[in-house]
């Protein structure tokens, strides 16, 4: 997703080299990593207990140039929690700055997932830290085991990304290992920025995105003989798929966005949902290098399969959020404060939560 520049300084971008190594194929390696305190406000009828939180991460990199132009790049980052887990992986081949060919175990940076949401914000999105946010593409780039290609024109940024996983939900592998059947389908999502034009006072951006899970078997391939009550065990109609359109602008310190999503899950029942469709807007602010604020609001609807449902066959969600990041080098305070009604296709369920989060990145 495309951040404000602040939010790129925030943690990553902040994250400064402690290890440089080289070695006879011209290879570098770097270490880096970010310590996170935070504190966590729910609703006054939630239990809190301990608002206070830490994070702890790690990242391990290592770049170099091939001799017929490009680079490649590889990386791994492990979260820090007790059991030292490896949270995610990638590993990158440039061919000249034109086209891009990525496997992802985690990371979560190339595809549909992309641009899930590109609406500016200051720091988190306005459906961060709900159970249930707005519907949005991912779903397949998200997963382990992407592989990614992705091919950009070097001026007006036009550009075409294609990512494909052999079975959507899987784990992480180590080398010459397999992770067995899982639930999901194959999966294949894409993004077209049609124009990605990102200037020092300019930036606009305009595109589509899709997603598709293929299962072997649906209830609509299904061989059903005509005699035979009109049901299916196999738990999806056919196969999911879901679809976007985003854009945004940049004008000096001024930014906005919109972007609007739909789904099919294609789930049997009649309490299942036929449909989302969410919209989302934001625009914000940034002052200097150092401050920016955001403002957002989304709207997503859901359609059930039964029409005669307690609370009809649509409900109605709305999220709105503010956040604002202060950087100051390797030191970032952020903050938000979201806040959210009918989440998830519940009537009765409306919450907020608010964050405010210190980090210090190396």
């Amino acid at each position: 997703m495309n951040k404000l520049k602040m939010r790129k300084i925030g943690l990553s971008a902040l994250a400064g080299t402690l290890v440089s190594l080289s070695a006879a194929q011209a290879g570098g390696v770097t270490v880096s990593g970010s310590w996170e305190l935070s504190y966590t406000t729910l609703d006054n009828n939630e239990v809190t207990g301990n608002p206070i939180g830490m994070n702890k991460n790690i990242s391990f990199g290592a770049s170099g140039d091939v001799t017929s132009g490009g680079g490649v790049t590889w990386a791994t980052s492990v979260a820090g929690d007790d059991a030292m887990g490896l949270s995610s992986a990638y590993m990158t081949m440039n061919f000249g700055g034109i086209m891009t060919l990525a496997y992802d175990s985690g990371d979560g940076s190339w595809g549909a997932n992309s641009v899930d949401n590109i609406v500016p914000t200051a720091w988190e999105e306005i459906d961060a830290g709900f159970s249930t946010g707005l519907s949005d593409v991912g779903r397949v780039s998200k997963s382990l085991g992407v592989l990614n290609v992705t091919v950009k024109a070097p001026t007006a940024g036009t550009a075409l990304s294609i990512s494909y996983v052999n079975s959507v939900g899987g784990t992480h592998n180590a080398d010459g290992s397999t992770s067995g059947e899982q639930d999901g389908g194959t999966g294949y999502d894409a993004y077209l920025d049609f124009v990605n034009v990102n200037m020092s006072q300019f930036g606009y951006r305009l595109g589509v995105g899709g997603q598709i899970e293929v299962f072997d078997e649906t209830c609509n391939t299904q061989d059903t003989p005509t005699n035979e009550v009109t049901s299916c065990s196999i738990g999806h109609e056919g196969n999911p798929w879901g679809g976007t359109a985003y854009t945004s602008l940049r004008l000096g310190p001024f930014s906005a966005g919109f972007q609007g999503t739909y789904l099919d899950p294609s789930v049997l029942g009649t309490t299942a949902v036929a449909n989302n469709l969410a919209y989302v807007g934001g625009v914000a602010v940034t002052i200097g290098n150092y401050i920016s604020v955001s403002y957002g609001e989304g709207i997503e609807e859901r359609q059930y399969n039964d029409a005669d449902r307690d609370g009809g066959e649509y409900v109605f969600s709305h999220f709105e959020g503010y956040s604002a990041a202060i950087n100051m080098g390797p030191v970032a305070l952020k903050y938000f404060d979201n806040e959210a009604d009918h989440i998830g296709g519940n009537t009765s369920t409306s919450d907020n939560h608010r964050e405010i989060n210190l980090s210090i990145a190396f």
